[in-house]
């Protein structure tokens, strides 16, 4: 059976996730919905979609959509996932799947109570070099887990009207790229963390443009990650134990990983390059669905609720709420 895609919010995520899903020959994009018809017309036309609505609420009433994936602003994920959910509609929603945990528990409540699928595309969870990184640490292959090192920065422009700088968007480096080492952290380690500090620069707009975050986890584990639009950093994410270390290309969408014994005699090594890493969480989604499954295994919505959770102490840290 193949599992039918809508897409609601037409940006350039959503191209990337339309295209991922035309590489796959059980997966469909059968309709697409922005506010405002002629460039969903434009959308459907590029990435060959059956049908294009104006309105968000067409999609979510078509019975020819299995799972819609919401590739709109932060800003407005809460409020679209919640009208799908009500509605008993699938729901992969972009990462982060909200932006603070009482919204993240409401959504995630709404989901159990009307047994419908609910995933937040952290794709970096589905990636195979990912699930390798994982396999190698629960096997013991570098011992205990001690610190997990990663950053996710890039020079920006500063636009005070852009997503990431502007406030009424839920701009900011926290939720638009801290959100990654902090899921990746948490599916390494397998636990929540026990306390979150860190610092942040803030912009002229009031948002998080930069940030330093430190993670403790009850087994013993720190973690430790830098996010922000001010400067280039190593890409590198690393995580050491007693025993050795593994590290990946990246911590957002690796696609290589390698095992170390000790400090630098590599042991072990996994790669499997694709054109588009959404493909994964694309197939994921699409087998849960197949399966009548509410949550993912891989990025469990207990972990979602957890990321959201870290947002809340931080931004208090930061004085931003």
């Amino acid at each position: 059976m193949n599992v039918r895609y809508g897409i609601i919010g037409l940006g350039s995520i959503a191209n990337k996730f339309a295209d991922a899903v035309n590489r796959e020959k059980e997966l469909d994009l059968v309709a697409v919905a922005a506010r405002d018809q002629a460039r969903a017309d434009e959308f459907a036309r590029k990435n060959k979609a059956a049908r294009a609505y104006g309105k968000y609420a067409s999609i979510i009433a078509d019975p020819d959509v299995d799972i819609i994936y919401i590739g709109v602003t932060h800003n407005f994920h809460y409020d679209i996932v919640k009208e799908c959910l009500a509605n008993h509609r699938a729901v992969l929603c972009e990462k982060p799947l909200v932006l603070t945990k009482k919204e993240a528990e409401e959504l995630a409540d709404l989901a159990k109570k009307n047994n419908t699928l609910l995933m937040e595309a952290m794709w970096t969870r589905c990636m195979p070099a990912y699930l390798k990184a994982q396999e190698w640490v629960r096997s013991g292959k570098i011992g205990a887990v001690q610190l997990i090192d990663a950053n996710f920065c890039f020079l920006g422009t500063y636009d005070p009207e852009s997503r990431w700088y502007n406030p009424k968007l839920a701009g900011g480096s926290l939720f638009d790229l801290g959100v990654y080492p902090i899921e990746f952290s948490t599916g390494i380690t397998g636990e929540n963390p026990v306390s979150v500090s860190g610092v942040a620069k803030i912009a002229p707009t009031g948002v998080d443009e930069a940030a330093a975050v430190g993670m403790t986890f009850p087994g013993g584990a720190l973690a430790s990650f830098s996010c922000g639009f001010t400067t280039e950093a190593m890409d590198e994410a690393i995580i050491y134990g007693t025993k050795g270390k593994i590290v990946l290309e990246n911590c957002f969408g690796p696609m290589k990983a390698e095992l170390f014994e000790g400090r630098d005699k590599r042991v072990g090594k996994f790669e499997e390059k694709v054109p588009n890493g959404f493909i994964y969480e694309a197939r994921h989604c699409a087998s849960l669905f197949r399966e009548g499954k509410q949550q993912s295994n891989l990025i469990p919505l207990e972990d979602t609720i957890t990321c959201a959770g870290v947002f809340d102490i931080l931004r208090k840290q930061w004085g931003l709420i």
